[in-house]
C-alpha cells in the first residue's frame, strides 16, 4: 500500500518544519548571568538592590525586564542594577538586544527578605 503523493509532501513538509524549529531553538546561545542581592548604600528603610553580573558578555548586548510584586515593572531596560527594592518576589527576564545574536531568553526568580 503506497501513500498518495500529496500526502507524502504534506508529511515531509511538516517534518522539515518541526525539526527545523527544534534545531534553530537548540542553537541559541545561553546568557551567562548571575543575580546578587545587596543592601542599598545609605540604607535608611531596609531596602535592597538587585545587581546583574553578566559573565563573559557585555551588558550592552542585553535588555533586562524586572517584574515587581507591586506591579511597577521596568521593561526593556539596559540597567544592570535596580535599587531601593522592598521585600517580595521579583522576576528578572534577560533577552538579547539583537535577534541575529541568537540568545536564549533567561528568567531568574529572586526573593528579597
Amino acid at each position: 500500500m503506497s501513500i498518495p503523493n500529496p500526502l507524502r509532501i504534506k508529511i515531509l513538509s511538516t517534518l522539515i518544519l518541526v525539526f527545523g524549529s527544534i534545531i534553530s531553538f537548540a542553537q541559541c546561545k545561553n546568557i551567562d548571568a548571575d543575580i546578587k542581592i545587596v543592601k542599598t548604600v545609605n540604607d535608611t528603610n531596609n531596602s535592597k538592590s538587585i545587581v546583574i553580573d553578566f559573565k563573559g558578555s557585555r551588558s550592552e548586548s542585553f535588555k533586562v525586564s524586572l517584574f515587581t510584586p507591586d506591579r511597577k515593572n521596568i521593561l526593556n531596560s539596559e540597567k544592570t542594577e535596580f535599587n531601593n527594592l522592598d521585600n517580595g518576589k521579583y522576576l528578572v527576564v534577560i533577552v538579547g538586544k539583537r535577534e541575529e545574536d541568537h540568545y536564549c531568553p533567561k528568567s531568574i526568580n529572586v526573593t528579597i527578605n
